[in-house]
């Protein structure tokens, strides 16, 4: 009996396999490292202590200085944004507040700005004003304008030159922006007393003729024409040359006393 027991297969012994690979030296009881925590080994007690929450609770009476580990948003500044299509239970679920009809729940872009259903709007019921008022071309002046008794004051000497550069330089008129493209008109406010040479776009008919009593000399400065098509360039010259035809032929009919 004894030999028979001791002829017992191996197979049948339960097996002796563990998932421990090492020796006993390896056995060595290895700490839990969090970031977060801190322990403290003492001769009594272990105590375990949060770094995130110290470091954000400060004592209200103690002046803290602000640092970049302890900047943060004042409290109730940052406001979680509302979950919109996220169920029923979020209240912007079904809909997301749009709405279940109507052009202003579908998808892509709504309607334009001023739009009143199809009715005429209010931008294009109000009357508009007319000039620069309304926000037109045709109320921007076209010429820089100065008067005679400007001109007196500025020190011109006898024979000098009269133009919008040298106006400019003696600090009579100080164009800018837009001004600076435009020509000079003279008006006829003042007197003038020197015989100068004077250029520009324009002059107004009081201007002119107390010009030409004082002996001065007028030059008038063609402006940049606007540009046109051809065809229309080539119609204007055609009435140009009939109306010219028409005043020749006023002039030399003979006048009837």
């Amino acid at each position: 009996m004894s030999a028979a027991a001791s002829l017992i297969p191996v197979s049948w012994l339960p097996s002796l396999a563990s998932p421990f690979k090492g020796n006993v030296k390896t056995l060595v009881a290895k700490p839990y490292l969090c970031p977060c925590l801190k322990i403290q080994r003492t001769k009594h007690r272990v105590s375990v202590i949060n770094k995130s929450v110290s470091a954000s609770v400060q004592p209200a009476g103690e002046n803290v200085r602000f640092r970049l580990d302890n900047l943060g948003p004042q409290p109730g500044s940052r406001k979680r944004a509302k979950r919109k299509g996220r169920g029923i239970a979020a209240g912007q679920g079904a809909s997301c507040g749009f709405g279940m009809r109507g052009q202003k729940s579908r998808s892509g872009p709504g309607i334009m700005r001023g739009f009143e259903g199809g009715q005429m709007p209010l931008y294009r019921r109000l009357p508009k004003l007319r000039g620069i008022a309304g926000g037109m071309h045709a109320g921007l002046p076209k010429y820089v304008h100065i008067n005679l008794k400007d001109i007196e004051n500025a020190g011109f000497q006898e024979g000098e030159e009269v133009s919008l550069e040298t106006l400019t330089e003696k600090r009579v008129i100080n164009p800018s922006g837009r001004e600076r493209k435009l020509l000079l008109k003279v008006l006829g406010e003042g007197e003038l007393g020197k015989k100068l040479t004077i250029k520009a776009g324009a002059f107004s008919t009081s201007a002119k003729e107390k010009l030409e009593s004082a002996g001065c000399s007028i030059t008038v400065i063609p402006g940049r024409k606007k540009w046109v098509k051809q065809s229309v360039a080539k119609n204007l010259a055609r009435a140009d040359e009939y109306f010219a035809k028409k005043r020749e032929a006023a002039d030399s009919e003979p006048t009837s006393v």
